[in-house]
């Protein structure tokens, strides 16, 4: 969770004037406690799914693609910075002699390329990051 995630907590908390605030996020707990002084601010029930739906907006806005096979890794013509859309083919593992494409999941921007062409990968090894 980045600074800029929690200031946009933090507005929430002060908008919905409410007295703390709770966020779990991964292995993250967060609390945030509205302490003004002078100023008595009666609890207010928020709705669930507004709450809901400010977290999700701080979530980051990046997707890792992993491997799904074991193998030597052959690199697309895929490099940071590259616009690639849901499907796109990235990469191709391949094992036995048997090519298996790694496409995108997402629609977004190569954030960073975290193997290198020929490397020996195993299953579930983080391959690319996608910024959405």
């Amino acid at each position: 969770m980045e600074l800029k995630d929690i200031q946009e907590l933090m507005k929430v908390l002060k908008k919905e004037e409410l007295t703390e605030l709770k966020v779990r996020y991964g292995k993250v707990k967060l609390t945030l406690t509205n302490l003004e002084e002078n100023k008595q601010v009666p609890v207010k029930q928020v709705e669930q799914s507004k709450v809901k739906k400010k977290v999700e907006e701080v979530k980051p806005k990046e997707e890792i693609i992993k491997s799904q096979n074991v193998g030597r890794i052959k690199l697309g013509r895929i490099e940071k910075g590259t616009t690639v859309e849901k499907g796109t083919v990235l990469a191709k593992i391949s094992t036995i002699g048997i090519d298996t494409d790694v496409k995108s999941t997402v629609k977004g921007v190569i954030k960073e390329i975290l193997v290198s062409d020929q490397a020996a990968v195993d299953f579930a090894k983080p391959l690319f990051v996608i910024e959405i």
